[in-house]
């Protein structure tokens, strides 16, 4: 085998290690090889050469990446003001020689902490002896900045410090919080579309009138972001998605081989009521091939290192729901099968099924115990799986953290369908005429030459330091409960 992929490098990076670091990075023999006597300081690469013909090669893989401002940052705890309102706009007039009166501004302090991602890169000497057909330190590198780039761009849509906390939180985090965030105004939080496990365009049900799935749902949206002071200019989701918005536009179509939209050569932006216009498709919105639906759930990892399956899971059934008011309707009654994963920034556990199915009817909930085992490297999250009414196929409904200590529970009120996607609407500029999303970057992605071992071989880490700003929550959306093909809805 020419290159060693799997050396772990957990802990690399993280604060115990950052002082030596920055040792190594100013050591005092100087820089020169020709010159350096007893050592010599470590020298990072910058990768940004490197970074553009990877993104050239990964433009439908990594949408965000490729496109995102990347903002310099100069401390590991970033910390910024943002304006949440400009003060008093209606009562301004004033009479001849009247004192002018202040507005009161709102203004809000945000703090992001930066996290660290990096791999590390090994060639053995007989590699470099070797002639081939490529560079085989370039190719290590390339591949190591593609692992790091899509750690990276997995992050910005599933990132979630709750569950994993060494991960930055992504877009879907952020909304979801500043949603359901009941302390601030109704203008101050983000908007989230509930398609109830409905396909974009398909046709409700009797009785589930109520949901939106076609143009009017992007109005419906559109509109509720622009009252806040937002403007939706562009979608990302999952590829299996990417089928269901022709069927927006299926009954406008027409094959004229003149025109790109009709003929098919790309479908045209959303155009919402409010004058949004959401682009679909492009270098930087429509699908991502980082951006995964909820599935089927494996264990995978480093089998030392991450977390073993819950001890017990337990479900009771409540008569009412006590954490919100209970989705489970008439059409949602019969046994649902529950198991459980444990999570760590190392992997994922087997699952851990509950002991029996339940039977919920409307109105009910259902509160799933977690007790997680007392072996092994501990658990920062769970992953709970469900199957659908009466189903046997289980798929991720949603994750959480894990309790400080002793049990962890959570009440399932079927807000979170099992088997569904997400769509992710973003306003690219605030209030302030600023990028609203943006990499706060501590570090680009570099390159540091690592000491050769005794196996002779060349090594070298790859590294990326930052954290995704989302300014302006309230200016971005979610769909979230989409069916697709494939799923359990």
């Amino acid at each position: 085998m020419i290159f060693d992929e799997g050396v772990n490098v957990e802990g690399l990076f993280d604060n115990a290690n950052q002082a030596t670091l920055q040792k190594a990075l100013e050591a005092g023999y100087g820089t020169d090889a020709s010159q350096f006597t007893d050592g010599r300081a470590l020298q990072p690469e910058d990768l940004e050469s490197t970074l553009v013909n990877v993104l050239d090669v990964l433009q439908d893989d990594c949408k965000v990446f490729n496109s995102i401002y990347r903002q310099p940052s100069k401390s590991t705890v970033h910390q910024y003001n943002r304006r949440t309102g400009v003060g008093d706009d209606e009562f301004n007039f004033i009479g001849e020689g009247e004192e002018i009166r202040e507005g009161d501004q709102d203004i809000e302090r945000k703090i992001l902490e930066q996290k660290y991602i990096g791999t590390i890169g090994r060639i053995t000497k007989q590699a470099e002896l070797v002639e081939s057909m490529e560079d085989m330190y370039n190719a290590e590198k390339v591949a190591c900045t593609m692992r790091v780039v899509k750690s990276a761009e997995r992050a910005f849509f599933h990132g979630n410090s709750a569950v994993v906390p060494k991960q930055f939180d992504g877009f879907q985090k952020i909304i979801e919080d500043s949603a359901y965030d009941t302390t601030k105004e109704a203008r101050l939080r983000s908007t989230v579309a509930d398609l109830r496990g409905y396909e974009i365009g398909e046709e409700v049900a009797s009785g589930d009138e109520a949901i939106l799935t076609g143009e009017d749902l992007f109005d419906e949206v559109a509109d509720t972001v622009y009252e806040k002071g937002g403007d939706l200019k562009k979608a990302l989701f999952p590829p299996v998605i990417a089928r269901q918005f022709r069927s927006l536009f299926n009954d406008k179509l027409r094959y004229t081989p003149e025109d790109e939209h009709t003929g098919l050569k790309r479908l045209p932006d959303i155009v919402a009521s409010c004058g949004s216009s959401i682009r679909i498709q492009g270098k930087d919105a429509g699908t991502d091939k980082m951006f995964h639906v909820k599935g089927k759930v494996v264990a995978k990892g480093d089998s030392t290192k991450r977390p073993n399956a819950p001890s017990t899971v337990t479900l009771t059934v409540n008569a009412s729901a006590t954490r919100a008011e209970s989705q489970f309707g008439t059409n949602d009654a019969g046994d649902y099968i529950y198991a459980v994963h444990a999570v760590n920034s190392y992997g994922i556990s087997a699952a851990k099924a509950a002991a029996a199915a339940v039977t919920v009817a409307a109105g009910k909930s259902v509160t799933i115990t977690i007790t997680p085992d007392s072996n092994g490297a501990r658990a920062t999250g769970f992953i709970i799986t469900r199957s659908k009414a009466d189903g046997s196929e289980l798929m991720e409904m949603c994750s959480i953290g894990a309790a400080v200590e002793g049990n962890t529970t959570y009440e399932d009120v079927n807000s979170e369908l099992p088997g569904t996607a997400s769509i992710i609407l973003l306003s690219e500029i605030t209030r302030e005429a600023k990028a609203n999303i943006a990499f706060t970057q501590l570090m680009g992605l570099s390159t540091f030459p690592l000491p050769t071992n005794d196996s002779l071989a060349k090594r070298f880490a790859v590294a990326l330091f930052g954290a995704l700003k989302v300014g302006a929550p309230e200016f971005c959306a979610e769909i979230k409960n989409v069916g697709y093909r494939g799923g359990l809805y």
